[in-house]
Parts: C-alpha cells; structure tokens; sequence
C-alpha cells in the first residue's frame, strides 16, 4: 500500500507500489512502466535520491539503515534490487540492474562514494565468426560485511564472499568470484591476500592510544566459511528469483533474506 506523502517526488503511481513510509528529501522515484513494487522498512530516509523503474514488473527492496540512502537506482525489467540493513553507503553510488537480472547486497557493507555496479553491458558485442553474442547481462551477489572501497566498478555477474574487501580504484571483471575474507586490488581487481577480516572503526580520530587498543582483535565474528546447510546455493537463488512475477520475488526474499540470519549464508 502507497503511503508516502510527498506526491510531488513520484510520478505515475498508476499500476505500481511502494510498501513503507521512507522519509525523502531532494529524491526522487520514477515509475515508467507498470506492477512494479518499491519495498522500504522502517528507517529508510531518501536523501539525494533517484530510483527509476523503467520497466515492468520489478522490486527495490530497501531495509532499515542508520544512515542515508543516496543512491542512483534504475531497474528495468522483471529484475530485483535487494539491499541488506545497515550498510555504510557513501555517495555517489550508481547501481543498474537490466536484463532481468538481480543484485543482491548483504548486510553491515561498507561501500565508497563513485562506485558503480551494473549487470549488463549498454550494448550488445557478437562473435565474428559464430554470430553468437557472448556479453549477456548477469545478476550481481554482494554478500554481508564486504568493504568496496571508493570508485570501485563492479561488472556483470560478479560474486564476493562475505567479509571481502576490495582496495580503492579496483574494477572487477565480468563473471568474476571473489573468496570470503580476501584482499583484492586492482585493474581487474587480482587476489592480494587471503585468511583476513576488517572491522568498521574509524581510524581517522585515534589516538595513540586507540591505536595501541587495536592492535589485535581476537573475536571470530566477521570470518565466514562455507558450511553445509547453510551457506546459500547463490546461482539456485538467482535462477529461482528470475522465475518468480514480482509479488512472488517479494515474498522470495523476505523469507531468503530477512529471516534467514544465518552468518554464513553469502560465504564463497
């Protein structure tokens, strides 16, 4: 049910829905198709905002954050957008889901301002010889406590473990599947360092003595480790979700990602 006040900031309301009550300011959400639904928890504010369904029968999830939503959102197509509570998300962050595809963001993420996240080219590139195209869209999996440093590009059908941390100015090629708890870096982005776990303290008011307090931290809570039972069949998740009409997605992950907890459910 439709029940933000602020008409103003949304056009052609007719045959869509948004679930919640987001507080929003200088935002926007545009709907250019129909049966499309924005879902917000309690505690989503819009601040700076664009969110752009430019097809049919597509879901934006947004759950409760501490902080802001500053994102551009376009959506186009039969594809999901899910974004996990409490992520640090630092503007301007550019997500474009096509293709029916998804993207899939975890929970307690950091991610740095100019990154962008796409799961489909602009255009299509063919094979000479076979005529075959060979750059179809792919759905994007970004799992709990995974740290994207500032002007990160993140490609098509990319997958990162929970408790990743990709170095600044890193681009990930297409397809590519980064371990939980590992270091990467670069242009495409290469593995620099395996068996690590990061915190979100900010380091930049130490002092000495903050400094010397963590030197060490010997809690086990940010590494994740594949486990039976557990861990999610992300590819099964993705083929099941593409099968779904929106209010089936809806329901999908509310009961995938909302109630299933499990620490170790995004883990590679």
């Amino acid at each position: 049910m439709e029940t933000v006040s602020n008409r103003d900031e949304i056009s052609s309301l007719n045959d869509n829905k948004i679930n919640g009550n987001p507080k929003m300011e200088r935002s926007k959400i545009t709907f250019a198709g129909k049966n499309n639904i924005l879902f917000c928890e309690n505690n989503v504010n819009l601040v700076n905002c664009n969110i752009v369904f430019k097809g049919n029968d597509s879901l934006i999830y947004l759950s409760s954050c501490k902080g802001n939503y500053s994102l551009n959102m376009q959506v186009v197509h039969d594809s999901v957008i899910y974004i996990g509570k409490n992520n640090d998300l630092i503007p301007p962050i550019n997500l474009n889901v096509q293709e029916h595809q998804n993207l899939i963001i975890g929970e307690d993420c950091s991610i740095g301002s100019n990154t962008n996240i796409r799961t489909g080219d602009a255009h299509i590139i063919y094979d000479e010889e076979s005529k075959a195209r060979f750059n179809k869209g792919s759905s994007v999996i970004i799992g709990d406590h995974v740290w994207l440093g500032h002007q990160i590009y993140v490609d098509k059908g990319v997958i990162i473990g929970s408790g990743s941390v990709i170095e600044n100015n890193s681009y990930i090629a297409s397809n590519s599947i980064l371990k939980s708890n590992s270091i990467y870096q670069g242009n495409p982005a290469k593995l620099i360092k395996e068996n690590v776990f990061f915190t979100k303290d900010y380091v930049a008011n130490f002092t000495k003595e903050d400094s010397r307090t963590f030197d060490t931290y010997s809690s086990r809570v940010f590494l994740y480790d594949v486990v039976d039972g557990e861990t999610l069949d992300i590819k099964k998740v993705d083929g099941l979700l593409s099968r779904f009409d929106v209010n089936e997605k809806l329901d999908f992950v509310q009961k995938l990602f909302i109630q299933n907890k499990r620490h170790n459910r995004f883990s590679i």
